[in-house]
């Protein structure tokens, strides 16, 4: 199946990517937003695990005249919605005073929907080595709740806990699996490729969000740098490779690239 599509659907998204945090998900956003056939309006709706109770007219509203041009959206948490314990607003593992609080609204799964309402939407993923990823994703939270005062634990724990999901989310060849049940042609892209590669990389995201490659962006624009964080110590860097090597090992089979620079 090719990913050019000739005209943009008359509603809604064209594409939608789903995952993954602090995987370079904004110099994506960016380098799509440069090119004018590109509609990119805002990066992260987050409309099935934040706002689906706004309806979908409040969604499409985001990609409407179009203008002839394909229109998107990257809303990173969609990869793993309905998220586990979905009746509550964020996981809060047992270490957390606020773990007992709930919200009565319905979030549903990002796949099916998508599926259901947008046959043939392209959507994808931008993955990192899940041991970098977890620990990029910790210092952002860790960081965020110092600068406001609040509580904050070692490593170990809120990875051993998934606080935030912050194990789940690395579990990629499980997450593949699942996406591409409902979206065969369900798009991966690495991270690693923004830094070794970003100019193919960029044309490759063209190709398939189904626009001109030929277009040539800015690709060196610092773009959401995070904050100056601790090195990751030996052994948090064993204890993920340990937790994530099965998953490597069938995600890079399921994508056909070498990723033993995950495990090493």
């Amino acid at each position: 199946m090719s990913h050019l599509a000739p005209q943009p659907r008359a509603r809604g998204p064209d594409f939608v990517g789903v995952g993954v945090q602090k995987s370079g998900t904004s110099w994506v956003a960016d380098v799509l937003e440069q090119h004018p056939g590109v509609l990119l309006r805002r990066k992260e709706i987050s409309f099935f695990v934040r706002y689906f109770h706004r309806g979908w007219d409040w969604y499409e509203s985001f990609f409407a005249d179009k203008q002839g041009r394909m229109a998107g959206e990257l809303s990173v948490n969609h990869l793993y919605s309905p998220r586990p314990n979905a009746s509550r607003r964020e996981f809060y593992p047992a270490w957390n005073p606020r773990r007992s609080l709930y919200f009565w609204r319905r979030y549903p799964s990002a796949r099916d929907e998508l599926a259901l309402h947008y046959p043939g939407l392209r959507t994808f993923a931008v993955f990192r080595n899940p041991a970098e990823r977890a620990w990029s994703h910790y210092w952002m939270w860790r960081l965020r709740r110092e600068r406001n005062g609040k509580r904050v634990v070692a490593f170990e724990r809120m990875f051993a806990d998934d606080g935030r999901w912050i194990r789940t989310q690395g579990m990629y060849a499980h997450w593949l699996a699942h996406w591409r049940e409902r979206f065969p042609d369900f798009g991966v892209f690495l991270y690693d490729d923004i830094g070794s590669d970003p100019k193919s990389l960029a044309r490759d995201l063209y190709r398939f969000v189904g626009i001109d490659p030929g277009f040539e962006p800015v690709l060196d624009r610092r773009v959401n740098e995070g904050r100056a964080k601790q090195p990751m110590p030996d052994e948090v860097a064993a204890l993920l490779r340990g937790a994530y090597r099965d998953q490597i090992l069938r995600f890079q089979q399921m994508i056909g690239r070498d990723l033993s620079t995950w495990l090493s």
